[in-house]
């Protein structure tokens, strides 16, 4: 077991094969959230438990949350810290790995597809009329931005990208499938790529 500090809350994590999973209780309470709802909403595959040591070092059986669980219980938080604590735990599981001596890249592929089908789904859900085209639309614009933040001319294939660029096409990727979700359910005359690409242009650090 690892415990890690965020903003002056413990944060465990326990090595379950070769995956990290931190204790749902201790996210939840960073979060300001309360476990037995976030539970609740949770897919059964993220959700887990363990035996882990309480403060008085007694062992407890608790409920841990893979990587993807504890992405979902911050989505659900409101603090304004939320965006921060998932880069966080981005960078702390990252770590634990490395030290664990795991090839984290092929971990990564592997949460990353669970990110994908989750996206898709929620896609799916969102839009009135779903159809093929506007799954094949919402990769193309989340590669292409990823492709255009990392300075490709040309869109890389997201089988072709590097653990960063995975890591920002989740974000654009969600960023993504809310955007056409609201201009569907709305109706708004915008166009989804060029919203999207000017966004992560205007976060690119301008010259002094």
């Amino acid at each position: 077991m690892k415990t890690e500090i965020w903003n002056g809350h413990q944060i465990r994590f326990v090595q379950v094969k070769e995956e990290w999973w931190a204790v749902l209780s201790d996210v939840a309470n960073a979060m300001e959230l309360k476990p037995k709802y976030v539970k609740e909403r949770l897919d059964d595959e993220v959700v887990s438990t363990d035996h882990v040591p309480d403060k008085l070092g007694r062992m407890q059986e608790m409920l841990i949350v893979n990587e993807f669980g504890i992405y979902d219980t911050i989505f659900s938080s409101k603090k304004k810290e939320a965006k921060q604590f998932k880069r966080w735990v981005f960078n702390v599981i990252k770590t634990l790995r490395t030290q664990s001596g795991l090839e984290g890249f092929e971990i990564f592929k592997t949460l990353d597809k669970e990110h994908q089908r989750k996206m898709m789904n929620q896609l799916n859900q969102s839009l009135s009329h779903p159809v093929q085209l506007n799954f094949i639309k919402a990769n193309i614009v989340a590669n292409k931005a990823v492709s255009n933040k990392f300075g490709f001319k040309k869109m890389v294939k997201k089988n072709n990208m590097t653990p960063q660029m995975l890591a920002e096409r989740e974000h654009i990727l969600e960023d993504v499938v809310n955007l056409m979700a609201l201009q569907d359910k709305y109706g708004l005359n915008i166009s989804v790529s060029k919203t999207i690409y000017n966004s992560e242009k205007s976060k690119e650090p301008q010259p002094v």
